[in-house]
């Protein structure tokens, strides 16, 4: 795309104006603050449903580096006050779906693609997990052995050990420099009751929005998430402050030497 830039006055306008939101999508918000984005896209028979919590390890306060958002990424699908975690999969089976998540920076997000068939039951479930998760002990403690696992093979793997060294190199305050599954010595420390109250505190409504594109009607899906909340009101968010990065005045490099066959190099 190339913008046409005309100077009035001596002042630059841009009469490329970029629209708050792309043709066909509605955004909604709830009263307890909840932000829905739903397009509605009917040249397939398909849905894909995504439920995103604006939490990730840079928001991990007192336990940055621990990988709390991660942690929940693993857990959240293991069951919830109204089902089981075998009882999500079989849903999700029996609705022709797919689910999994992710998690990031700033944000830990959980996905499901289902036919249109299963739209409902995608939703149901995403509510369902964002509010209800149970966060069993014993799964827990499963999962955490799951993830120490994830780390030795990232710390194994030489691109994502690369990727890891430029993050570490390119910021010096910032939580960015933290990587996102957390580091051992940290992820030990952490309790179960400290991941439950990272849950019901980063899983409030005004943190959360949901995605849903696809093969559904606009009002239908607001009417179903609205109802799934309509007992779940917002609560305070301690406010995200993050520290200034000091002016870059020369280059920074880290030159680390392995038993591998391949070099990496990652340049910022």
């Amino acid at each position: 795309m190339i913008a046409t830039i005309a100077r009035h006055g001596g002042i630059a306008k841009d009469q490329t104006e970029i629209p708050p939101l792309p043709p066909g999508v509605k955004l909604t918000t709830l009263d307890n603050s909840l932000t829905i984005i739903v397009r509605e896209d009917h040249s397939a028979p398909v849905v894909s449903a995504q439920a995103w919590c604006m939490a990730g390890s840079i928001h991990e306060g007192r336990w940055l580096g621990a990988g709390l958002s991660h942690v929940l990424e693993h857990m959240l699908f293991k069951g919830t006050t109204n089902r089981p975690g075998s009882r999500i999969d079989q849903e999700v089976q029996e609705a022709g779906g797919y689910m999994n998540a992710y998690t990031s920076f700033d944000r830990t997000v959980y996905h499901i693609d289902v036919p249109n068939t299963g739209a409902r039951v995608a939703l149901d479930i995403l509510c369902d997990i964002m509010q209800n998760a149970t966060l069993p002990a014993d799964e827990m403690e499963k999962e955490k052995k799951v993830i120490v696992r994830e780390m030795d093979m990232n710390q194994d793997d030489p691109g994502r050990r690369a990727s890891r060294r430029l993050f570490e190199v390119a910021y010096t305050r910032s939580p960015y420099r933290y990587t996102v599954i957390g580091y051992p010595d940290i992820f030990h420390q952490v309790k179960t009751e400290d991941i439950v109250a990272y849950y019901r505190e980063k899983y409030a409504p005004n943190n959360v929005f949901y995605i849903v594109t696809g093969d559904v009607k606009n009002d239908e899906v607001i009417a179903q998430i609205r109802d799934a909340y309509a007992k779940t009101k917002s609560k305070p968010l301690p406010p995200v402050v993050l520290p200034d990065e000091p002016k870059q005045s020369a280059p920074r490099e880290v030159i680390e030497e392995a038993s591998v066959e391949l070099g990496h190099v990652h340049f910022a």
